[in-house]
């Protein structure tokens, strides 16, 4: 079953997923006991702004714009000099930019953060806020835009990079995933989301990553 794939994606792959989001359902409360280890009563959320999470927040955007714009010159090297360097091509570029816009844009930022309306950690009663906690995969009425995490989507989506660009058992991919982590780690001890928000991106990005492989017949697996 671990080689059998739905959609190009690994039936295992499928299987975690929806574990996970029953777990999260049945049992909510893991993402408030998450979040609470980084909350101090009476003082909040105290590592948010210390440099290594201000580093990790304000690097994302940053590496959007840096790592876009080496792809895209990239490809046009590799068009216009007739040489294949990292084995790039219009159709690997067009991968990688599609998924950047379907999921971590259009998915995460534009449907569900502006949608689904879930309270961030900082703002729930029972981290000193005025709105209610509610569960993830579950539509609220609280305003917020905790679900999912939109830094947590743009990271993970330098681990597709990192596959289509290295390889998939390349050591950048296992660099892309500790940086994707890393990121989440910040967003849960900031109070900016919760263990769910964050792992949810992960395994949005993922699973859009390997549909659109096969869509566009891309493949870093064998490298």
């Amino acid at each position: 079953m671990t080689h059998q794939k739905s959609l190009g994606v690994p039936i295992a792959i499928w299987i975690a997923f929806f574990v996970f989001a029953d777990l999260m359902l049945l049992f909510p409360q893991i993402d408030l006991l998450i979040s609470g280890l980084f909350f101090t009563p009476g003082l909040g959320f105290t590592l948010k702004g210390q440099l290594w999470e201000r580093t990790l927040h304000e690097s994302v955007p940053v590496l959007m714009v840096v790592v876009n714009l080496s792809l895209i010159a990239l490809w046009w090297f590799n068009r216009h000099s007739g040489r294949r360097l990292l084995d790039f091509s219009g159709r690997k570029l067009a991968l990688l930019l599609c998924l950047l816009i379907l999921v971590p844009g259009l998915l995460v930022n534009q449907t569900l953060k502006e949608h689904w309306g879930r309270a961030r950690p900082v703002t729930v009663l029972e981290f000193d806020g005025s709105k209610g906690f509610t569960p993830p995969f579950v539509i609220s009425d609280q305003g917020g835009g905790s679900f999912s995490s939109g830094h947590v989507a743009a990271a993970a989506y330098l681990i597709a990079v990192a596959a289509t660009l290295m390889g998939r058992r390349s050591v950048w991919v296992g660099i892309a995933l500790i940086y994707t982590l890393l990121v989440g780690l910040a967003r849960i001890a900031s109070g900016g989301h919760f263990f769910s928000d964050a792992m949810t991106s992960l395994f949005l990005v993922l699973i859009g990553y390997l549909m659109l492989e096969r869509l566009c017949g891309c493949s870093g697996a064998d490298r």
